[in-house]
């Protein structure tokens, strides 16, 4: 079965099928499959972190790396992080599907399959980011130019990130590793985070385009929104119903 951006986002990954086994350019067999879940992470949610914020993804690169030899071509990621071989000298856990996995790059959504020995993840290289505590929602950006860096006490030793500006304006940011600073607060005693995946009711599934990954153009895994005015109206629509 085929993947259906009206599912949900857990089933389109489930639904998920790696390269094509025997395929004469295996890789392709990989684009569709991509294609339709980027416009289901761009148009058809966001992630809600507790009651504070609301991210919206904007951009989405695409990651698979085949562990074991299949028939015909093996499909290599060479910078894929959570593969066997790459740190740790044991073969790596599977993350469960919908993992949110932390590295130097900034956070993936993984979609891993350890029956078919592939690792595959959706790394959030663009975001606009809401604030739900505001009075009226709105989008804010971190300032991290050496003005906004100001010192915490007298003593100048102890300084901030940045500062947090607000705007009535979606702000986009580019900087993936800077999620860090909105997604944080994990539980580790079995319950839930409140950070979760939220569906939208009725999206508008528009189109998106394909382009390279930044600094990893082994593969031209990246897609992006078509029309940053329409993907713009597209959450501002959603911001007034949240």
């Amino acid at each position: 079965m085929g993947i259906d951006i009206n599912e949900p986002l857990r089933v389109c990954l489930e639904k998920f099928s790696g390269a094509k086994i025997g395929a004469p350019k295996r890789e392709d067999s990989l684009i569709k499959q991509f294609e339709a879940l980027a416009r289901k992470m761009i148009y058809g949610g966001y992630i809600r972190v507790r009651n504070e914020y609301a991210i919206f993804l904007s951009k989405v690169e695409f990651y698979y790396h085949e562990e074991e030899a299949v028939p015909g071509e093996r499909i290599i990621d060479s910078i894929v992080y959570h593969r066997d071989g790459r740190f740790l000298h044991r073969e790596v856990p599977y993350f469960p599907i919908m993992t949110l996995h932390s590295h130097w790059s900034g956070f993936d959504i993984t979609f891993e399959k350890e029956t078919s020995h592939y690792r595959a993840s959706a790394l959030i290289r663009k975001y606009v980011v809401i604030d739900l505590k505001s009075e009226q929602k709105e989008y804010i950006k971190l300032d991290t130019s050496p003005n906004s860096i100001k010192p915490l006490d007298n003593s100048g030793k102890i300084k901030t990130v940045g500062k947090i500006v607000a705007s009535t304006e979606p702000q986009e940011d580019d900087r993936s590793t800077y999620l860090q600073y909105y997604l944080n607060g994990f539980s580790i005693d079995g319950y839930d985070s409140c950070i979760q995946w939220r569906e939208l009711d009725n999206p508008k599934y528009l189109n998106v385009i394909r382009e390279k990954r930044k600094n990893a153009p082994e593969h031209d895994w990246g897609y992006v929104y078509q029309d940053k005015k329409d993907y713009f109206a597209v959450i501002q629509q959603v911001k007034d119903s949240l």
